[in-house]
């Protein structure tokens, strides 16, 4: 314990994974016993790589460092790029060359993704995203001149990270459908794009565009998507760049206003099926990443905290010993463990299914996952982030005692990427009309209810049934042909759903692998979800927090009679 904050030790980050004993076990309850050593053993070596990465990028993000526009060389030529400082070029070029693209499971790949997120640097993690769905979409429907031209090049440390998407203009963000840029093909079969792209971020070497085609039809179904790189023959590519935002957070990542002015391009697939193309392999699998980085943000929080609350005193008391700080960690560690768990299962099933299933039930199943945790994972991000801060007090605003300040800028930038809230929770509810998607939601209820045996939780089994038979009630299959009731409810019920799904899962791997710390956090976040806003004062983990609540918040196996949750 310390009083004096000279004595105060900033929280290890070179044990990312080794001190994360709840990420440990998820990995143990997704992965068979052979996979999960083997993963133990990958993610063990990554965590050494964090350290010096995570100092590059507490440089990178001083304001001196900042990416900066050179438009024109010294002679007057243009030039039309970025200028990265040299801390964020070294992160993305080790990233790449330690194999992040390397063939590897889904659950691997993002669990390096969930520990590199957490050194908080927007500008290695988003071009990374936008880089792998360039990577991912090229290699299944790329020409043969582009997979030999531009594929090696995505992959390589030589153009590390270099890949974009922009798709937003000043006429439609999220309303895709609304984009007015225009594509005309070229004699040579290649085409020319010509359009205001208004929110470019990781302007970088590679682009993938979305535009009209000539005389395609309104809305999305007339939506083409192209690859443009920044430069032909070592050049600009008809093409400048406005300014940069000046965000309020990820500012080591630029963030561009791009016209582009007859540009050359390829067209990626087909051109009808453009907007297809675009949803499966760039913005669901930016998606994915968004969620990876939500909860990366979401947990170095509250090992920040954590560690803050284990050394400081006051009034005679170290702050990890009076409850109300207690009950700060569990709602940031409950809602990071459940989420967590429902993020890692679905990649789970991606690495078994594939990117996009074969059969339609299964894939529109996993959109909605995806879609779904995107959602999940950000909307209380920066809320997580903030009770955060506030166990430190005022030593939390300060931007060179912590990470904290630099996080909550940050997540309210993820919280805002790849769909706001109210988007993504009108996508999942209009997808859900487009398959029996009652019937395979509660088949998957059924499987935790089954795995729930009688005298484990039985007070939250008992409110959770319950729950399970108001979603029933509320969400009738009639009930997403309402576009009234839809576009008004559209949160409450996704929210309902996605409680239903995370504390189910969190219950199975808490049964299955014997461990009271989790069925602890699924009986408080049961209790806080579906028993109304004064739940705390009949919450019986609230009640029982002298008795466990140290152990449970510094995640120790928690042990004694669950008799009452």
């Amino acid at each position: 314990m310390t009083q004096n904050l000279k004595s105060f030790k900033p929280a290890d980050n070179s044990r990312l994974f080794s001190n994360d004993p709840g990420f440990q076990e998820l990995l143990s309850f997704v992965c068979d016993e052979r996979e999960a050593d083997r993963l133990t053993s990958v993610l063990t070596a990554w965590e050494k790589k964090l350290p010096a990465w995570n100092d590059l990028s507490n440089e990178a993000a001083r304001p001196e460092k900042l990416p900066r526009v050179e438009k024109y060389d010294r002679v007057g030529n243009r030039l039309e790029k970025v200028v990265f400082p040299p801390e964020t070029k070294t992160i993305r070029r080790e990233v790449v060359e330690a194999g992040i693209f390397s063939n590897q499971s889904e659950v691997e790949k993002f669990a390096k993704i969930y520990l590199l997120a957490q050194i908080g640097e927007g500008g290695v993690t988003c071009p990374l995203a936008c880089t792998d769905g360039l990577i991912r979409v090229v290699q299944a429907l790329g020409s043969d001149f582009l997979k030999k031209e531009y594929l090696p090049k995505l992959l390589s440390a030589e153009y590390p990270l270099s890949g974009a998407q922009f798709i937003t203009e000043q006429s439609g963000g999220s309303d895709v459908g609304a984009i007015e840029g225009t594509a005309r093909e070229n004699k040579d079969g290649s085409w020319a794009i010509t359009a205001e792209k208004w929110y470019c971020s990781a302007y970088d070497e590679f682009f993938c565009l979305a535009a009209r085609p000539d005389g395609s039809p309104e809305g999305t179904r007339g939506v083409a998507i192209f690859f443009v790189p920044r430069l032909i023959d070592g050049k600009p590519n008809n093409l400048s760049i406005r300014r940069l935002k000046n965000k309020l957070g990820t500012q080591s990542l630029p963030t561009a206003e791009v016209d582009f002015e007859g540009s050359k391009g390829w067209l990626i697939g087909k051109k009808e099926d453009g907007f297809y193309n675009l949803m499966n392999y760039i913005l669901n699998v930016s998606r994915i990443h968004n969620a990876a980085n939500s909860l990366a943000l979401h947990r170095r929080a509250f090992v920040e905290a954590l560690n803050y609350a284990g050394q400081r005193v006051a009034f005679g008391s170290c702050l990890i010993d009076f409850p109300l700080i207690q009950q700060s960690l569990l709602s940031v560690l409950a809602a990071l463990t459940a989420r967590r768990g429902l993020f890692f299962s679905l990649l789970a099933g991606i690495d078994k299914q594939g990117l996009l299933p074969e059969e339609r039930e299964q894939r529109l199943w996993q959109r909605f996952l995806i879609n779904l945790m995107k959602y999940r994972t950000a909307f209380q991000l920066t809320g997580m982030v903030k009770e955060a801060i506030l166990v430190f007090g005022a030593n939390g605003i300060i931007e060179d005692f912590s990470i904290l300040p630099r996080l909550l800028r940050d997540s309210l930038i993820v919280e805002t990427w790849e769909g706001p809230h109210n988007v993504l929770c009108l996508q999942i509810l209009r997808d859900v009309g487009r398959f029996d998607f009652f019937s395979r939601f509660k088949k998957e209820i059924g499987r935790i209810v089954q795995s729930w045996p009688a005298g484990t939780l039985d007070e939250s089994r008992k409110i959770y049934l319950n729950a399970v038979k108001k979603a029933e009630e509320l969400f009738t299959k009639e009930r997403p042909a309402d576009k009234v009731w839809v576009q008004t409810h559209a949160r409450r019920i996704v929210d309902h759903l996605a409680d239903l799904l995370e504390i189910g899962g969190l219950v199975r791997q808490g049964i299955t692998q014997k461990n009271n710390r989790l069925l602890i956090l699924a009986a408080h976040l049961t209790h806080e979800s579906f028993r109304g806003p004064l739940a705390g004062f009949e919450n019986p983990v609230i009640k029982n927090l002298p008795q466990f609540g140290l152990d449970l918040v510094s995640e120790k196996p928690v042990k004694g009679d669950l008799k009452g949750f």
